[in-house]
Parts: C-alpha cells; structure tokens; sequence
C-alpha cells in the first residue's frame, strides 16, 4: 500500500487497493467500474490527493459531474476532509462550467455580455412560434396529421440539439445533414429527409433570434466554448493552461462536444483523470 498523509485518510481508506493507486496516480487516468462500486468516490479522493499531496491549487483543478448534486456531495466531501476553501473552485456540471467559461468571453458565441440562457421551456416555445410562422406547405406532416404539434415541435428540437452536440453551426448545417443522409442512405437506413431539410431551415432561424436576443440556449453553453477550443489556438492556450488537473465522473455519458471539450481543456497540463462504467454507454 502506498503511503499517504493521514488527512487523506477518511478518502483513501475506504477504496480498494486498486481503487487508492488509481486516486494517487497523475497523468491520464481512465478508471472503469461497475454501478455501486465506489468511481465517484475515487474521483473525490483523486482530487484531494491532487490538492494535498501534489500541491495543485482547489482554483486550478477543473472537475465535471453530471449532476449539481452530485457536485455538490463532492465539494461538501472534500471540504470535510481539507478544511473550507480547499474544494475546487470549478466543479460542476458540463454545462455550468462550460457557462461561467462563456459569459468571461461571450463574442466566441456571437454574443455579449449580460446574456440570457434560455430554459427548456423557452426554446420549446421559440421553437414553436418560429414552426407556425412559417409557410405551412413546408413544414413537415407530422404523424398525427396536424402541423406544429407537440412531438413534432419537440423532434425539431431534439433535432436542434442533436446538430448543436455535434457541434454543428447553423452555417455548417445544411452540409452535414447532407452528409448524414447520404450516409443512412449508403447503410439502407430509413432517413427523414425532408424533415431534416427543415430542421436545418428552422435551426439558422432559431440561432438568429437568439443572437438578436442576445441570449444562448443550454446546448449552446458547451458548443460555443467547444468550438473556440478547437478553432482558436490563443483561446485554447488560454484556457487549459488555467488547469493543472482536469477530472470528470460518469465519463461513458460523454457525447462529442463533451469529450473535446475535456480533451483541450487538459491539453496543457496532461493531467486528465476519468470514471466511468463502459457496461453502462450510451453509445
């Protein structure tokens, strides 16, 4: 067994042997487990260890759960074992961190600052009013055989959303919804295709009244930041170089703009540390 401080104690003594190495372990860390076995946990003590045995500042460890409970159980966690103010400063969800990351520099999303985030509920109704104003004949007949109806609103969105984790601009749409039908197509697969001609027409209405708005939906939260990583070397720079560790839980629930997010975000420091339970992907 590795040696650890004794104020490490309540953290390491309850993990395994496998699980306590993996916690103390630096560079790129991929810990995969079963439901119930203790990843969350091994994700906290890997961030007090990072905090009390390596000498990384709480302000410049990055650390992503899916669930502000579950963020909150990790910082009340690491709180009682380091004392108050030792948690790291970001930790949260994806998409709250990704959040604080854009309203510091809102023109990567065409945006300024003060924005808006908009909920669930107000781009369903966006959405909704955008699908009544336009020409009937276009807009897709849905199942039920009436226009604009509630699935056929919430399709369109979940089509919005889909384009926006791919990171999918509203400029680059039309393209890659060729693609995607082109390659259903190839495979013989079933494909929607004029409602996904729509949903492209729909997505570059929607985006624009956003920016007229000045206000993001969730989805945009991470897209924007995302793309600047990927697209702006200085803004990349910028920001991995903030961290000396980045760590994330449920890692198999990460979708594309979610693993690139991380990946740049610990492009400077090397130090990615990752739980997951791959019996459990959604992919």
């Amino acid at each position: 067994m590795s040696a650890y401080p004794q104020t490490l104690a309540p953290v390491l003594d309850p993990l395994t042997p496998v699980q306590r190495d993996a916690a103390m372990a630096l560079g790129r860390v991929l810990v995969l487990a079963g439901a119930g076995t203790g990843k969350t946990k091994t994700l906290t003590a890997g961030v007090a260890c990072r905090i009390q045995m390596y000498g990384m500042r709480p302000s410049q460890i990055l650390c992503v759960t899916f669930t502000n409970k579950a963020a909150q159980e990790m910082r009340q966690r690491i709180t009682t074992v380091l004392g108050e103010g030792q948690a790291p400063f970001w930790l949260g969800t994806f998409h709250g961190l990704a959040a604080r990351q854009l309203r510091a520099e809102p023109e990567v999303g065409q945006l300024r600052d003060g924005f808006d985030i908009r909920d669930a509920d107000d781009t369903t109704a966006l959405i909704r009013r955008l699908m009544k104003a336009m020409d009937p004949e276009t807009v897709p007949e849905p199942d039920t055989g009436k226009k604009c109806d509630v699935r056929q609103v919430k399709k369109m969105g979940e089509r919005i959303g889909r384009m926006k984790e791919d990171l999918v601009t509203p400029e680059a749409a039309p393209a890659w919804v060729r693609g995607l039908i082109e390659r259903r197509r190839a495979a013989r697969q079933m494909v929607d295709v004029e409602g996904w001609e729509f949903a492209v027409r729909l997505y570059q209405l929607y985006q624009a009244i956003l920016r007229e708005q000045n206000a993001a939906d969730f989805s945009d939260l991470l897209m924007w930041p995302t793309l600047a990583l990927m697209h702006d070397r200085a803004y990349r720079a910028r920001w991995s170089e903030r961290f000396t560790a980045v760590m994330a839980d449920e890692f198999q629930d990460v979708n594309r703009a979610q693993m690139l997010w991380l990946t740049y975000m610990s492009e400077y420091s090397r130090e990615l540390f990752a739980v997951g339970d791959d019996s459990q992907s959604i992919l």
